[in-house]
This record gives structure tokens, sequence and C-alpha cells, in this order.
């Protein structure tokens, strides 16, 4: 249970992310500036056109894209806030200038509902967190189920194929995936893992769960019932979603800590794959943090990146959202 509920935590805080994150230090301290990150995410070959989207001084996190390709959803943390205080819920038209708050206090991990203007998303202010729905043009907070079904549901994402809400909890002492109705009935366990994105047609979705030692990435048939790795080896692969045709997976790949080298930088990197698996390209490289990819029908891969942290002590403090476009000629 340690090692499993240690991971996903740092997961939603940094995506590699936070009741959910790492903490940050929000004193500054005195000694020279320690440069231990990149100031932007450098790109392989196979892909082009990165561009920071956001900029502001609190961590984007998150991005979701609206399935009309025109807006993104994404929640801020704020380390100078404290407890649920800390996570918001903002919304930033694509090629706007500016951003528009939604909720405050306790709202993180958002989603969209297929009409563009409702999402689901984690409400963290209850003494166990909860699957809540707004509206961007309407606000408020309604339950989906006022009480959590396990001791931190998160992640809602709305099953189209299904008409419910996919989610990951921890039930005992690990992280299970399970679906709800909109009204908050017909809770259901599917079995371990967490972080599951739907595919946008069929009757399957993806998700991260431990293989030994490290996470890797799978698919789960919800008719049948069968799992299908993905990925395997010695790195974690989390945070899996469809592109909006359903033809391929955007992810992200990083070492453990143990595992790097002393004196060198732990990394995350952005990576594209085909749906079953094959034909994997990496997409981002150097010494950052990227994290929580997200496909919008722009073709664009909108991603969180601490590129230009230079303090050792503040280095999950500059989390912001870029994208970049896959060369899919594969």
């Amino acid at each position: 249970m340690k090692r499993s509920t240690k991971w996903v935590l740092s997961l939603i805080s940094i995506s590699v992310f936070a009741v959910f994150f790492v903490g940050s230090s929000s004193t500054k301290r005195a000694t020279t500036a320690f440069v231990a990150y990149d100031l932007a995410p450098a790109i392989t070959p196979d892909a082009k056109e990165l561009t920071r989207i956001t900029n502001d001084n609190l961590q984007e996190l998150k991005p979701r894209i609206s399935p009309d390709g025109k807006k993104i959803l994404y929640y801020s943390y704020d380390p100078m806030q404290t407890s649920s205080k800390r996570y918001h819920i903002e919304l930033k038209t694509l090629g706007e200038q500016g951003t528009t708050p939604l909720l405050t206090e306790g709202c993180l991990d958002p989603s969209w509902m297929p009409d563009n203007k409702g999402f689901f998303f984690t409400y963290a202010v209850p003494s166990k967190p909860v699957i809540a729905k707004s509206r961007i043009d309407q606000g408020g907070i309604n339950y989906v189920s006022p009480n959590a079904n396990g001791d931190n549901d998160g992640s809602p994402e709305f099953f189209k194929s299904s008409g419910k809400v996919l989610f990951h909890s921890l039930v005992g002492n690990a992280y299970q995936l399970a679906t709800i109705d909109p009204n908050g009935l017909g809770f259901t366990l599917l079995g371990s893992g967490f972080y599951p994105s739907p595919h946008p047609k069929n009757n399957g979705f993806l998700f991260s769960k431990w293989v030994g030692n490290y996470v890797q990435i799978f698919t789960y048939d919800l008719t049948t019932g069968q799992q299908t790795q993905l990925t395997s080896g010695n790195f974690h692969y989390e945070a899996p979603r469809y592109s909006p045709d359903g033809k391929w997976v955007v992810f992200q790949k990083s070492s453990r800590q143990e595992d790097v080298p002393k004196g060198e930088v732990r990394s995350s990197h952005i990576f594209i794959m085909d749906a079953s698996g094959g034909n994997v390209k990496q997409l981002t490289t150097g010494n950052t943090m990227n994290s929580n990819p997200e496909m919008g029908a722009d073709g664009y891969i909108y991603f969180s990146s601490n590129a230009g942290n230079s303090d050792r002590s503040r280095k999950f403090d500059n989390y912001d959202i870029w994208r970049v476009r896959p060369n899919l000629t594969f």
C-alpha cells in the first residue's frame, strides 16, 4: 500500500502529481540559485511547434481540451496557501489572452462533458475527496455523490460509451478503478489501477497500475473485463490519454528516483504510440519534468512542464502548460 499510495499521490501533484501532492517550499533562500532544469522543454525530431500556453506564478496542471477543441480546463496549485485552499479550476479560451477562474478551494482534476459546457472534477474540501460536477456557464458545485465511495475519489472522466463516470479511489490498501452513474447511483469496482482514460468511441479505457517496481499502461475492455498491458520495462509509464479519434495514446515516461545516476536530474517526458502499443515515439527531451499530456482536436499535445525552475528548494513551483505537435508520419 505504501508504494502504490505514495506514487499516486505524487502523480496527482506534479502529475509525476499531488491530497494529492508533492509539497514545495515557498521560502526564498539567500544562497545562489541552483539551475536544475532547462528554461524550456526540448523536443525531438518527432515533434514541432513547441509553444508555452500559460505563464502564471502558480502551478498549472493537468490540461483538458474541450471536445470542440476551443477551450482548455486545468487546475492551478498555489503553494502559498494551505490544505484544500491550494487548488482551483481555471478556464482558458485557446488563442485568447487571460484565463477565467471557475471554482476555488479544493477543486481539481477537471474533465469535460460532451456538451463543451459541463465538467466533472474532484472536490477535496470534504474529509474524503468526492466526485462533483459543474458548468462553465452556471458555476456552483453539485455532488455526483455526497459521500466518498472510497478514501480518495479522484480523476473523474465521462465514459461516453457507457454513460457513466469513470474514476479511481483508494479502497482498502490500494487504488481501484470504478464507475458510477452521473446521479451518484450504481457504484461498481473494476479492479486495481489509477488514472483511467476512456476511449472516445468504444467500450474500453486506458489506465496505469503497478507491475513489480514500475507503473505500466494497460487497456481495459468493459464488455469482457479483459486487461491488456501496452508497456513494459524499467520505467514508469503513466497518465495515458487517447487521441480524439482513438488511434493514438499519449503518455509520460520517467525513471524512478533511485534509478537516476548520481549528479543527474530526474526527468519525465512525453511520448506517443499507436493504440495497440506500437510505434512508440519520444516527443520531449532534456532536463524537465513534463507530465499529464492531452491531445486536442487541433492535433496538438498539451502538457504541464516545470521548465525554468532555478532554485533547488522550489523545483515544483513553476509548472506551466505547453503544447507541441507530433509528427504523425509513422
